[in-house]
């Protein structure tokens, strides 16, 4: 990988998942201090349950914010009046829909929880180097690195180089890839300060984010470094949106944090200050010509930080294209697999990107009238592969490239839905627990020979019986036919990042040749 940020790093504990190993290239000495990123959805948090780092994501965490409590749009931080509160989704709504919570993290939190885990998943992550050449071949790619501290190069052979490489991604343009979109959006102006936040905003810190509308100031503030600091994100002063480098003093940019917090003097300490471009664009390829070069995270799409949504994205660009890398180069499936990243993985990112870009005018540009936005869990939750490594049904037809999660399709391309499920000695898992590194059958009936043909197929594919009366794992509420859509002699072929794959309709003889060529048609090879 080159990047050893928050999306090369989750790209390389994936491809471990699988049975990968991987290394991958910074020019940084460690990682980044700077906060980056904050905020981890359910649909990340599921990422990580599945790798089993949830829990512990989950701790540091709630040592930070009150999860639930949503966020504020104020006229200061300190007294000022609440204008609104922005709740995006219930406790009670949520666990409809996800076993997982969102998690309050910024990157510098997160990151050294993966780097502490790297070496479980065969994981190296190497600073102060820097891929200066790569060239890709039929066979492989070729990658000089140069070790910065010494000034030494290496040659290595890789089968695939994938790029974490941000939005100025040079991978990107060596590529001669364009991007398209709405464009630049603002220029804004990033202050990052020191102050005992927890102390000065009293319950109002337990929101991790607060929009700021003053009469002078429009921006954001988000929390940091446990309650010691904060970030200003200034979008206009005075209906002033330029702020080029040099145009902003230090004394400046303490009057605008000292305006926007409501702040006295001696109350806090500027850090450092800087210009920001806010974009929204979408890259119009996610890979070389070759095929041997893909990009991911911030290198294929530019979004506003409204919504916490650009990083979020780029870990499920690395979780779509991990498993498909581990399965090819693992031999259980043909590079022609990989083509499908591509086609899946940039409807979706379109869709966010403009969803981040809706949330952006309606929150921080105050466009009147708003611009329509899709509910939180549409966006997380309900985007759906058109085409790609799945099979539709022919009577498949739908309006929309997305869903209401809480009204599953049950289609081949939608995410497959949670369903508590009861253990044999009482304790209570998600049938999302049951996707762990294989492709996954389940039907409703124990007896299903859907079942019996996947256990006979020379293809690892873990199955299960889910009803109200099966063992081990009890759907007691008998949501799989529910929300599976699932009819009798029906079964759901789910992939390994949890994306139903196909689903098989009910037939008299045949099942095993059926499963056959369905994995066959999704793997690129032949399944016996």
């Amino acid at each position: 990988m080159m990047g050893s940020s928050l999306v090369g790093m989750i790209m390389g504990l994936l491809l471990g998942h699988w049975g990968v190993k991987s290394t991958s290239f910074d020019r940084h000495a460690t990682i980044l201090s700077h906060p980056r990123a904050t905020g981890l959805n359910f649909r990340t948090s599921e990422i990580l349950r599945q790798i089993n780092l949830e829990k512990v994501c989950q701790a540091e965490s709630v040592r930070e914010f009150d999860i639930d409590s949503g966020l504020l749009v104020v006229e200061k931080l300190i007294g000022g009046k609440v204008i609104q509160q922005v709740q995006e989704h219930d406790p009670k709504r949520d666990a409809e829909v996800t076993p997982s919570n969102w998690l309050w993290m910024n990157q510098a939190m997160l990151e050294p929880i993966l780097l502490e885990y790297a070496p479980r998943f065969g994981y190296t992550p190497q600073y102060e180097t820097k891929i200066v050449h790569y060239e890709e071949k039929t066979d492989g790619v070729i990658v000089v690195v140069q070790e910065l501290r010494t000034q030494k190069y290496k040659k290595y052979k890789t089968q695939y180089l994938v790029a974490c490489d941000g939005n100025r991604s040079s991978t990107r343009r060596k590529e001669g890839i364009e991007l398209s979109g709405h464009g630049i959006l603002s220029s804004s102006l990033n202050i990052r300060f020191k102050a005992d936040i927890k102390r000065l905003l009293g319950s109002r810190s337990r929101h991790g984010v607060m929009y700021i509308t003053t009469p002078h100031i429009t921006g954001a503030f988000r929390q940091e470094n446990r309650g010691e600091g904060g970030l200003l994100w200034i979008n206009s002063i005075d209906g002033k949106t330029e702020f080029p480098p040099g145009s902003v003093t230090e004394e400046d940019a303490k009057r605008y944090v000292n305006e926007c917090g409501g702040f006295r003097e001696g109350d806090m300490e500027l850090l450092s200050f800087a210009h920001w471009t806010l974009a929204s664009y979408i890259a119009e390829r996610f890979t070389s010509k070759g095929g041997r070069v893909l990009l991911a995270g911030d290198a294929v799409h530019i979004m506003p930080p409204t919504g916490a949504l650009g990083g979020n994205t780029g870990i499920n660009d690395a979780h779509n294209l991990a498993w498909k890398l581990a399965y090819v180069i693992t031999g259980r499936a043909s590079p022609s697999l990989l083509r499908s990243y591509e086609a899946e993985r940039k409807p979706v990112d379109a869709f966010v990107v403009d969803q981040a870009t809706r949330r952006f005018r309606n929150r921080i540009m105050n466009t009147i009238p708003r611009v329509p936005e899709e509910p939180y869990y549409t966006v997380e939750f309900g985007c759906r592969y058109n085409a790609g490594a799945i099979i539709p049904a022919e009577c498949d037809t739908f309006d929309k490239d997305y869903e209401d999660p809480h009204t599953p399709s049950g289609s081949a391309g939608s995410r497959f839905p949670h369903i508590p499920l009861e253990c044999q000695g009482g304790t209570h898992i998600s049938s999302l627990d049951l996707i762990k590194q294989n492709f996954v059958l389940v039907a409703a009936e124990t007896a299903s020979p859907w079942l019996l043909a996947a256990k006979n197929l020379s293809f690892q594919i873990d199955s299960y019986a889910l009803h109200e009366t099966s063992q081990p794992y009890r759907d007691y509420s008998g949501m799989l036919r529910n929300k599976g859509r699932l009819g009798t002699g029906m079964a759901l072929l789910i992939r390994p990042d949890g994306f139903i794959a196909w689903k098989a309709e009910d037939t008299s003889s045949g099942h095993k040749e059926l499963l056959r060529k369905a994995m066959g048609r999704l793997l690129g090879k032949s399944i016996q």
